[in-house]
């Protein structure tokens, strides 16, 4: 039986990599820098020392020539590691491992270049022989290419008459000459390899500049917070920021963290601005040097919201399109570490100066209570710097656990309006826990602190009030009946009580049902005919055993005066007006036209006033 080989279209290849492996065209750029990189190290690695080096030669909007000091490649090489579509000449062909100190992985990074360039021209001098010749490589998109010998002297590449290396010569292709100029260049150079640890040159009509500053201010020596937020706000100034001023504090401060898994450093970056816990920052995630991601999912926590880090990882594993890392067990380490460092700066932080604790707090609030609900190591440090709307101001989470009394809550803004002005009438605390993370944080703290917590629910409202003597009961025993028969229209019922403060006449309690119900209704009187009947059976649906209340109060002398009357209409009047203006300071919504019948008593009161 014959075997037969595996051929690739490489025109479709290169459809495959800008269509869905790489991003853009940006990361030619990348590529030609991490085959430098690796390119430089793999010489270091044989022992040839040499000061790495990697300079780009721009002709503005039309060509780019692109030179390593690197090890070079041999015609065999060449035919090896160009021709074989996923061969890389940083495996060890003994073992097929990668050196750890290579970036590039996939023997597809050069192709990139055809997504800019019609023609890669490739020079290349080895580093086997003294007398090794510069060899030239053409390559065209539709998979043929020629290799000339252009002995040890070449006119075309004069850098490698004295020294190995390789150069790669690109012409724009129509359409790409944005990617050729010295602008678009200069800033992919910044963004993908500012962190690298040679001298990286851009040259143009005979001046030179270079580009990165060859070392990592967090490594090799005893970090100096001031360099370090320095190079932080250089690295994250947005576009056109002069970075000669220094008014500009971008950052409350920097954390700088080691991971021995992965071999990952960096700092973190604290944002001097109040972040959203679901907000995405843009972080810079280096591998070996080189930017992999702005994105640090699965490296950086994800309550870790309102840094923005500098990451650089030795040893964890690129995906294919090396925009990300697999996630394996070492990454997970890695990501503890970084976990590990922040809480211990947090930690610090409240423990030794609580003032600059406090700031920090007051701009990361909701961030911070989302982290309390995941780190036991930061719980009651955060817990006790939460507020907590209550009927006795805001009170700290530490407030709440030193009252020696139950936490009783509301868990909904409406229910908390309800009972508001009951509960500080009578000096009882009702917590409001509508707001985020308040109710997850109470609940834990009750837990922590084995303190009783208890829905508002659970507490019977009418403890709160008191009932009325039998000689009241009876003299406002029709008064009640009448005044529930006009409630009745309005799925609520009536009942007297005494209560403070005395000056409120009514109180209005609706249980969650209810309140949907009349939300429901409340839609229906303003929606399309063609959606009454969708209304109509979710209102079914609810049942009619839900629940409205209007206490009166037969402490309120308007109350009394009321329950007296004898005229059913004036009773009606004020009744309803009462039942109204408690759902208007309830904020409930209004429906049955309840707002004309407010309204209409009104006028008619004053009617009688007049008369």
């Amino acid at each position: 039986m014959e075997d037969f080989r595996f051929k690739v279209n490489l025109g479709g290849m290169i459809e495959i990599l800008s269509d869905h492996l790489y991003s853009s065209p940006n990361v030619y750029i990348r590529e030609l820098l991490q085959n430098g990189v690796d390119a430089i190290n793999a010489r270091k690695n044989k022992g040839i020392d040499t000061d790495g080096c990697i300079t780009l030669d721009i002709e503005e909007g039309s060509r780019l020539v692109f030179t390593d000091n690197g090890l070079g490649l041999t015609e065999a090489e060449i035919h090896q590691f160009l021709a074989i579509i996923g061969e890389s000449s940083k495996r060890n062909l003994t073992n097929g491992r990668i050196h750890t100190d290579y970036i590039g992985r996939f023997g597809i990074g050069l192709l990139s270049c055809f997504m800019v360039s019609d023609e890669i021209r490739m020079y290349t001098k080895s580093c086997s022989a003294p007398d090794a010749p510069v060899l030239e490589w053409r390559g065209k998109p539709d998979g043929t290419y020629n290799i000339i010998n252009h002995g040890t002297n070449c006119e075309d590449a004069a850098f490698f008459n004295d020294s190995p290396g390789t150069q790669v010569v690109l012409s724009a292709k129509p359409g790409q000459e944005d990617y050729f100029t010295k602008d678009t260049i200069k800033r992919l150079v910044i963004y993908y390899g500012m962190l690298l640890p040679f001298p990286i040159i851009i040259r143009q009509n005979g001046q030179e500049e270079q580009i990165n500053p060859v070392y990592l201010p967090w490594e090799g020596r005893e970090t100096n917070k001031n360099e370090l937020m320095l190079f932080g706000n250089m690295m994250f100034a947005e576009p056109g920021t002069d970075m000669a001023d220094t008014t500009r504090q971008q950052f409350f401060d920097c954390v700088p963290f080691h991971s021995e898994e992965g071999n990952v450093s960096g700092v973190a970056y604290i944002v001097n601005y109040a972040v959203q816990p679901t907000a995405k920052n843009g972080h810079r995630i280096y591998l070996k040097n080189m930017l992999l991601t702005e994105k640090g999912e699965n490296l950086i926590p994800d309550w870790a919201v309102f840094t923005k880090c500098i990451v650089n990882a030795m040893d964890l594993r690129p995906t294919a399109s090396r925009e990300g890392f697999y996630i394996d067990e070492v990454l997970s380490k890695a990501r503890e570490s970084i976990e590990d460092s922040l809480i211990e700066y947090i930690q610090e932080m409240a423990e030794t100066t609580p003032e600059v604790f406090d700031r920090f707090f007051s701009i990361h609030r909701m961030s911070l209570m989302s982290l309390a609900l995941v780190s036991p190591k930061l719980f009651k440090i955060i817990a006790d710097q939460c507020e907590f709307e209550t009927t006795r101001g805001m009170c700290t989470g530490y407030t709440l656990r030193t009252s020696n009394e139950p936490l009783i809550y509301a868990p909904t803004e409406s229910k908390y309006k309800q009972l508001s002005q009951l509960f500080f009438a009578q000096d009882k605390m009702l917590i409001n826990v509508s707001y985020v993370y308040s109710y997850d944080i109470l609940r834990q703290l009750g837990e922590v602190y084995d303190i009783e917590v208890m829905a508002v629910e659970d507490w019977n409202i009418e403890d709160l009030m008191k009932d009325l003597s039998p000689d009241d009961q009876d003299e406002t025993f029709d008064f009640i009946r009448y005044a529930d028969r006009i409630l009745k229209q309005y799925d609520c019922r009536a009942e007297i009580k005494r209560f403070p403060p005395a000056n409120q006449p009514v109180f209005y309690l609706i249980d969650e049902k209810a309140l949907f119900k009349r939300q429901i209704m409340s839609a229906r009187a303003s929606a399309d005919s063609m959606f009454h009947n969708m209304l109509d059976a979710f209102a079914e649906d609810l049942g009619d055993d839900t629940a409205a209340i209007l206490y009166f109060n037969y402490e309120n002398p308007l109350v009394k005066r009321l329950s007296q009357q004898e005229n059913e209409q004036d009773i009606k009047l004020l009744v309803e007006i009462l039942y109204i203006q408690a759902m208007q300071i309830g904020g409930f919504p209004l429906h049955h036209n309840e707002l004309g019948i407010l309204n209409r008593n009104i006028l008619s009161l004053m009617e009688k006033g007049m008369d």
